[in-house]
């Protein structure tokens, strides 16, 4: 194990999952599905039992206002689950940015025919699921147990912030940062 492996798992999978984690469990919380003084094993019993009712669920009947919390739930919700989707969304962004600025042309994509271009795609949509479900994997570890125990600390800690009622500090952050931004346009406005 070194500094710098132990850097990067906190800040590309540690913090991301103390945030995403803390944005779930708060929904969560203050929704009355989970209780506040549950501890972790309840907790964990509890998401198994929402788990089960989310796919009793019918379609037609889920709100599309929280998609983060089906997805989550699709990828197997908990720890797990939401490292998976995590996983998901850094390989579609990235993958989304390289399509973009790495624009192979039309003749490139459909030189094959449509149908060739559908299967393509749903073949890499395959492999990025496939690639989010062993998620462990995807990270650029030295030591994948070091990222697991980050990645598992990371959920756990989001967890307690948000049964703790802990507020993220983006306000605060966002004050900070105005009077800087005005500053800035202000300066810009003088050129």
């Amino acid at each position: 194990m070194n500094t710098w492996d132990l850097l990067q798992a906190v800040a590309l999978l540690g913090a991301p999952l103390v945030a995403l984690s803390w944005f779930i469990f708060s929904w969560l919380f203050a929704d009355g599905a989970i209780d506040r003084q549950d501890d972790h094993g309840a907790i964990t019993a509890r998401l198994k039992l929402l788990k089960k009712s989310n796919k009793g669920e019918a379609k037609e009947t889920k709100s599309p206002k929280h998609i983060v919390y089906d997805k989550w739930m699709w990828f197997g919700s908990g720890f797990y689950g939401l490292a998976g989707l995590w996983t998901f969304l850094v390989v579609e962004v990235v993958q989304f940015f390289n399509f973009v600025f790495n624009f192979p042309g039309l003749n490139a994509l459909f030189g094959d025919g449509l149908i060739s271009f559908l299967i393509d795609f749903g073949l890499n949509q395959l492999g990025n699921i496939i690639q989010a479900f062993v998620w462990f994997t995807y990270w650029p570890a030295d030591s994948i147990l070091l990222w697991v125990m980050i990645a598992y600390l990371g959920y756990w800690a989001g967890v307690e912030m948000a049964r703790r009622q802990v507020q993220l500090p983006l306000d605060k952050l966002s004050q900070a940062l105005q009077p800087m931004l005005r500053s800035l346009r202000r300066d810009a406005g003088q050129d």
